[in-house]
């Protein structure tokens, strides 16, 4: 079983929830202030409108161009970019938003690490003499990854909705290792990257206060650097698309953090806590 085989069945399997999990699920509908219908996400005026969130994800990096072919003299280069896997990790904060909210409906960044893999597949046929070469190019690179993103929620129910992200990536390569003696195998873009991406999720309400969010991210294009493709970064011989398949936690709280000041009285701005 190839990589793309165990990438598509991860992909099924994120955004398949077992029956049992949505059985255990409690039927706590949120209701949206001053109207009366209901919506899966959780509203800023019946719970904290920020919290924690975290992200586990699977990154896979490949050439969308397919094998192509490069003459020079007597030489013949053929060139391939395998699919190649790699991880995502992220840590942060999310603000509900309860102005403007039918537009963006929660804003949140996070702090992470991000680890790409490229290969490059090197066959070089020399005319003069019959010789017949293969070489792999790979680089891992590490990066540090900034994440601010601004995420629309349509509603199908309840318990689940549909998200549209739109955002912005900033990746600091701390580390990273080069490989191969093929033809241009030290090309790689700068340390600093910085990137409008896109990500379309599925949200499921496991229970009142734990939102499941499977999801798709996709590069839209670089801000820096410029590349020869707009959304891709260049390696070795050619340019290289990343996607990333990956679940994030929210967790809520129930309730205002600050209690309201009761009606009909005076409070003594001396006192703190009611004492």
């Amino acid at each position: 079983m190839n990589f793309r085989i165990y990438l598509f069945v991860i992909i099924i399997g994120v955004f398949t929830v077992p029956q049992n999990v949505l059985a255990q699920r409690k039927a706590y509908k949120v209701q949206k202030k001053q109207k009366n219908n209901y919506e899966a996400y959780p509203n800023p005026f019946d719970f904290r409108p920020s919290g924690w969130l975290f992200d586990v994800g699977l990154t896979a990096t490949t050439g969308l161009t397919g094998e192509k072919t490069l003459s020079f003299n007597d030489t013949t280069l053929t060139l391939s970019a395998p699919l190649r896997p790699g991880v995502v990790l992220k840590i942060g904060r999310y603000q509900s938003l309860k102005k403007g909210h039918k537009i963006f409906k929660y804003i949140d960044y996070s702090l992470g690490y991000k680890l790409l893999w490229n290969t490059e597949e090197q066959t070089r046929e020399i005319a003069k003499g019959n010789i017949s070469e293969t070489f792999t190019n790979q680089n891992l690179a590490h990066y540090v990854n900034l994440n601010l993103n601004f995420n629309n929620i349509i509603s199908l129910n309840d318990y689940n909705f549909i998200q549209n992200t739109i955002g912005i990536n900033a990746d600091y390569r701390f580390i990273n290792s080069l490989s191969g003696e093929g033809t241009n195998v030290a090309v790689q873009p700068d340390n600093f990257i910085v990137q409008l991406h896109y990500k379309f999720a599925l949200g499921l309400m496991i229970d009142n206060d734990k939102v499941v969010i499977p999801y798709i991210e996709i590069p839209l294009f670089n801000i820096t650097p410029q590349q020869s493709n707009f959304s891709q970064l260049d390696y070795f011989n050619g340019s290289y698309q990343t996607f990333i398949v990956g679940v994030r936690l929210m967790l809520f709280r129930l309730g205002q953090k600050n209690c309201p000041t009761a009606k009909g009285t005076t409070v003594d701005p001396n006192k703190q806590n009611g004492y």
